[in-house]
C-alpha cells in the first residue's frame, strides 16, 4: 500500500462534481471520428483530429472554472490559475492542462494540415516558452514538497516531451529544449521515488503507480535515461511482478477514471520480454484471453448520466482502448486467438462508441480531460 502522504492529494479532484457546462457547436456524429484499421479497431480520422483540437484549444485557454478557485485559493488572494502556471492553467486542473498540451502536439504531428493547426502551433509556441517553463518548474519545486503533481500530472509532463523527442520538427526540437528544466526535473523525482515506496496497490486513479511508471518508462526509452529506466523496471517488477489473477470485472474501484488492470498490463508489456510477457499477463488477467470469458472481462458498464462524476465511465473505457491498443502493439500475431481478438475489437469499438455520447457536447466538465483521452485510446500508441 502505498502510505507516501503526497499520493493522498491526488484523489482531490475526482470528489467534485463540476455543475459548469459552456455552449459549444462541436457536436459531431462519432462515426465521421474514426476510419478502421484492417482488423476492424477505429483509429482517429482527419476530421476526428480536428474535432478534437477544436476541444483541447478551447480549454486549455480557459482558465475558468477551475479547481483552483474551489479549493486552493485563499480568501483575499488576488492570484489565478494564469499566475501560478502560465503554460498550464486551463482545463480545470493542472494535470488536465498538461494531458491536452500533450493531444495537441500530438494532432498537430500527425495531422499538419487540418484548420487548427496553426492555432495548435501559437497555443504550443505560447506555453512552451522558456519563461513560462521556467515558472511551472518554480512552481513545481516549491509546492508540496517538490512533489506536485506525482505521480499523475509529472507522467504526463513526461509524456509531453516524449512526443516532442519523436518528432523531428524544428519547432519540435526548440520546444524541447524549452521544456528540458521541467522534464529534468521529474525525471529526477521519479528516479529518487519509486525505490523508496515499497509496495503499492491497483489503482486507476490519480495515485495510480501503474500509470506513472508506464510513462517514465516511455520517456526513459526515448531519452536513453539508463538510470530511470533502470529504476522504473525494477519497481514494475517488485509491485506488479507476482500479482495475478487482477479483479478485472469487478473494476472500476471506488473514485477510478482508469482502468487499474490494464494499467498495470500496459506497463508490464513494455518491461518485460514478450515471452515472459505473454505468461505473466495470461496469469494476471486471464479472461482477457479466454473465448468464454473475455467478453465479461470487458464488459461496458454504462451509466445513463456521463458529466459530473458520471464521465469517470467514459475515461475508464476510453483508457481500457489504449491499453488494449498497447498490448496488441507488443503481441505478436500469433499470440492473441483471431476469435479473441474479434472479441477485442468489437468491445473496444463499442466502448469508444460509448463514451463519445457525451463528448464534444458543450459540457466543460467532460471536455476538459475527455478530449485528449480519446485522441490517446486511439493513436495514443500509433
Amino acid at each position: 500500500m502505498i502510505n507516501h502522504l503526497f499520493f493522498l492529494k491526488m484523489n482531490r479532484l475526482v470528489s467534485f462534481i463540476i455543475s459548469f457546462s459552456i455552449t459549444i457547436g462541436y457536436s459531431q456524429n462519432s462515426n465521421s471520428l474514426v476510419s478502421s484499421l484492417q482488423d476492424g479497431r477505429y483509429t482517429l480520422s482527419e476530421s476526428g483530429a480536428s474535432h478534437f483540437a477544436k476541444l483541447s484549444l478551447e480549454c486549455a485557454d480557459k482558465s475558468s472554472p477551475h479547481y483552483y478557485f474551489q479549493a486552493l485559493r485563499k480568501p483575499g488572494d488576488k492570484q489565478g490559475p494564469r499566475d501560478l502556471w502560465p503554460s498550464f492553467y486551463g482545463c480545470y486542473d493542472w494535470h488536465s492542462g498538461v494531458h491536452n498540451h500533450w493531444c495537441m502536439v500530438k494532432l498537430l504531428k500527425l495531422f499538419p494540415n487540418i484548420p487548427e493547426a496553426k492555432a495548435l502551433k501559437d497555443k504550443l509556441e505560447l506555453s512552451i516558452s522558456k519563461d513560462n517553463i521556467l515558472a511551472e518548474l518554480n512552481y513545481m519545486r516549491t509546492h508540496e514538497e517538490g512533489l506536485f503533481e506525482f505521480p499523475y500530472g509529472q507522467s504526463w509532463l513526461l509524456k509531453v516531451a516524449d512526443e516532442l523527442k519523436r518528432w523531428d520538427s524544428p519547432d519540435a526540437k526548440r520546444w524541447l529544449e524549452n521544456l528540458k528544466p521541467l522534464s529534468d526535473y521529474i525525471a529526477f523525482v521519479h528516479l529518487k521515488v519509486w525505490p523508496q515506496v515499497k509496495e503499492v496497490q491497483l489503482s486507476g486513479s490519480h495515485d495510480s503507480p501503474a500509470m506513472g511508471l508506464s510513462f517514465a518508462y516511455d520517456y526513459s526509452v526515448s531519452f536513453n535515461d539508463k538510470s530511470l529506466k533502470k529504476v522504473v523496471v525494477a519497481a514494475a517488477k517488485k509491485y506488479y511482478g507476482n500479482m495475478s489473477n487482477a479483479p478485472i470485472m469487478n473494476e472500476p474501484f471506488d473514485y477510478d477514471f482508469m482502468s487499474a488492470s490494464l494499467l498495470v498490463n500496459d506497463l508490464m508489456r513494455k518491461v518485460l520480454p514478450e515471452k515472459k510477457y505473454w505468461d505473466w499477463v495470461n496469469k494476471f488477467t486471464p479472461e482477457l484471453f479466454s473465448i468464454n470469458k473475455v467478453n465479461d472481462g470487458l464488459k461496458i458498464k454504462k451509466s445513463e448520466k456521463h458529466d459530473g462524476y458520471e464521465s469517470h465511465w467514459d475515461g475508464y473505457h476510453l483508457n481500457r482502448i489504449w491499453c488494449l491498443n498497447g498490448m496488441l502493439k507488443t503481441m505478436s500475431e500469433d499470440r492473441l486467438n483471431a476469435e479473441v481478438k474479434k472479441l477485442w475489437v468489437v468491445q473496444m469499438n463499442d466502448m469508444w462508441d460509448y463514451a463519445q455520447e457525451s463528448i464534444g457536447k458543450g459540457n466543460y466538465d467532460i471536455d476538459h480531460w475527455l478530449s485528449s483521452f480519446s485522441v490517446f485510446a486511439l493513436i495514443g500508441y500509433e
